[in-house]
Parts: structure tokens; sequence; C-alpha cells
């Protein structure tokens, strides 16, 4: 593959857009012309943070267009006595339907078209893989219902899954697993067919850094790399692929989020499902080291994103993964952009947001930026990067939100 010097994208952004009708981007503001992102290009990294409003999803093309997604939530029926975010870009869809439409409008330049080479789920909550509830579809034959994972897999051919219990599903014992989401039933049978077709499913290995390999032209990048970092209550140590294993006992299958580190050039970003513990925030934050990007961890919850974690992990721009009228809290959303915890500029932004919960946070809440689909593009290299927040009320995805070109640590 012919790859392009890093200078030379970053000199001639400006001058490709397709599609675009502005030729210059506008510095760290709304874009006021509708623009789009240029396409994904051979030696970029582009992660999508996409708006459902229904649970945490993310999709991204690697260096060498190898493709992962993180999640797919779908919360099921709406009974919840808080204020969530309505489905977006509408109810007319599943989330499933509208993250597959996403991934095929952005896998336009892959020859390979939608396929998804791993889907990484960092725990079982509805949120990150489906309720399996009423709003689940039944399909004749079929052993398991289509909600969340289960549909979109129906929708986009997905070649390896990886999660935190495969095969036995027994940690820390399998009732506690059996009861995180209604039994998993449905999961485990989509993921018991899934092994009878030839499908790939693997149990996740905290600390390695070959799960995840890219599949294409791994040999150009060498400078790429996905490292496990947490799950089951072990946490890599930073060295090597050791770990270590939390001391405290839980049940709750939030702390039992799988975590990963994306590491291209000297560029990093994070992302841990529903993990909250400050003592494990901490491990993670000290093995990790300052990380460009992080999404934060459960949602930035009151009881999550501690400051000792913040202060660490010094990101520059942060990503909340958004459905809930609490995403994120005050105390959180403080530590973000606290300068007393490390120095320096960063920003917040946000998959989708409620709007009143903007207000309810007050100065805070005006300085996350405008919410959408949030893509992160690393450009050649990873020497620089970019955040484009995207329309998530149409499928036409054009640019509402971008920064300047930024720097990697």
């Amino acid at each position: 593959m012919k790859k392009m010097n890093v200078v030379f994208a970053i000199l001639t952004l400006s001058a490709i857009h397709s599609g675009c009708n502005r030729e210059e981007p506008l510095p760290d503001g709304p874009v006021i012309e509708k623009s789009y992102v240029d396409d994904w290009q051979e030696g970029y990294l582009d992660i999508h943070q996409i708006s459902t409003g229904r649970g945490n999803v993310a999709w991204m093309i690697m260096p060498d267009g190898t493709t992962m997604l993180v999640d797919m939530g779908d919360l099921g029926a709406d009974n919840y006595q808080q204020e969530i975010m309505n489905p977006k870009p509408s109810a007319s869809k599943s989330p499933a339907e509208w993250v597959a439409r996403y991934i095929e409008h952005f896998s336009e330049p892959l020859e390979k078209g939608t396929k998804t080479d791993y889907a990484f789920i960092t725990h079982f909550h509805g949120d990150h893989i489906g309720a399996f509830d009423n709003t689940a579809i039944s399909r004749p034959g079929l052993a398991y219902k289509l909600h969340g994972i289960t549909h979109l897999a129906e929708l986009v051919d997905i070649d390896k899954i990886v999660d935190r219990g495969w095969p036995d599903y027994n940690y820390p014992t399998a009732e506690q697993v059996s009861a995180s989401n209604g039994g998993l039933g449905n999961y485990r049978s989509f993921m018991t067919l899934r092994s009878e077709n030839a499908k790939t499913n693997e149990k996740f290995v905290v600390g390695s850094d070959s799960q995840f390999p890219l599949k294409y032209d791994a040999a150009s990048y060498p400078e790429f790399s996905v490292r496990n970092v947490a799950g089951n209550l072990d946490v890599w140590t930073g060295t090597g692929n050791a770990t270590s294993h939390m001391s405290f006992s839980t049940t709750d299958e939030n702390e039992f989020s799988c975590a990963i580190r994306i590491s291209y050039g000297d560029f990093s970003w994070y992302t841990g499902g529903d993990i909250k513990n400050a003592l494990t925030e901490d491990a993670i934050a000290k093995a990790c080291g300052p990380t460009d990007v992080v999404v934060c961890n459960h949602h930035a919850y009151k009881d999550a994103m501690h400051s000792s974690f913040v202060s660490q992990m010094q990101a520059r721009a942060y990503v909340i993964p958004v459905w809930d009228y609490y995403h994120p809290e005050a105390e959180p959303l403080r530590w973000m952009l606290s300068t007393d915890l490390y120095p320096g500029d960063r920003m917040v932004f946000a998959a989708g947001l409620v709007e009143n919960n903007r207000i309810r946070l007050g100065e805070n809440g005006e300085k996350i930026k405008p919410a959408g689909h949030i893509m992160i593009r690393v450009y050649e290299g990873g020497e620089a990067w970019q955040v484009f927040v995207l329309n998530d009320s149409s499928t036409d995805y054009e640019i509402i939100y971008k920064t300047d070109i930024l720097q990697s640590k």
C-alpha cells in the first residue's frame, strides 16, 4: 500500500473535500455552510462514537482498513423515570438498523464493504449489547431474538467477537453473569450459533496487544497497536503483558467491564465501558499515562471519572457516550474541565445529549461542544488528529462542528 506523508496530508486537508462547499476548514468553531468529512484513506485512523440515544456504540477504521465495533447498545422499552434522549436520528428504525446504515456510509472507501473484522464487547448490560426485552425481534427458526448486537450481526458481517465471558460465562460466578441482562440466554445462544457456523469468538485477554491486530497491512504500520488494559478486575501493569488483580470484591457487572487503549505513533485513545471504581481507574491511569482522547467511564456518571483518573490521563479531548439525563453529572464534568488537576486546554464532547442536562449543568454545561456523532480522525503516522461532530438528526452526517488539527502528545 502506498503511504501518504503526514505533512502532505495535513497541508492538503483543506483542499480535498468530497461534496464540501467550503475550501478552508473553520478554526475550532461551528460550521455554517454544509460540509462533509473526506473519505477515509490508507494511513488514517477514524474512530466514530455513534449517537443513537439508546446506548453505547463505536466503530472505527484502522490505518490499513481493519474495522472494529465497540459495543452495540439498545435500551429497549422506554420505562425510565428520568428524561432520556430521543432515539437518533428517529424511532423509525432500531438502533442496530441506524448503525448499519452509518457503517455502510463510512465503509464506502473499503473494498470489503461493511464487513467488520472485530466486535469488542465491554460488558453485558443492555445499553452495551441490547436489552432483549419485548422490543426484540423474533425470526422463525432463529434460536435467539434480534436486539442490539444480535440484530446488527444480521445486518453487518462480523468476523470476530471478543467479550469478557466466552465460552463459559462464569466470572465471577455463572449466577452473576446470568443476572446481568435478563439471563443472558439470548446473547449466549447467538454466540453459540456463531461458533457452530465457524465464526470466531474469543475471551478478552487482559494485557495482550495481539487480540485486535491489523489484518491487511500490519507491516506498514508498526507504530499502531491495541492494548487490552482491563477486564474482570484484572488491570494491565504497563509493563509487557503483565497484569494485577484488583483487591476489592463486587457483583456489579459494570466493574467487570473491559478496556482498551489504542496507540498510533504519538496518538492514544482509551475506552473502558462502565468501569467506575476509583481503585480500578487509578490502576488503569497509572498503566496508560497521558492519553489524547478518553471515552468517559460509565458515561461520566458521578460514580466514575474520579479526579485521580482525570489528573493522570490528562486528556486533550473527552468523549461522553450519552443516553440518560445524567450523562454527564456535575462532578465528573468539573474534574474534566479543571486546570487545577493538570494544565492546558481540553475539550468535552458528547455523543448525543439531553439538552435539559446542559442547562442543569450551568456554565460548565455550556462548555460541552455541540452534540452529535463524534468522529476522531488521526492522520497518517499519528502525529496529528482532529475532531468532527456530525449531525445525528439526519443521515447526511454533515459536519456541525470541527476543531483545528491538533498535535498528538
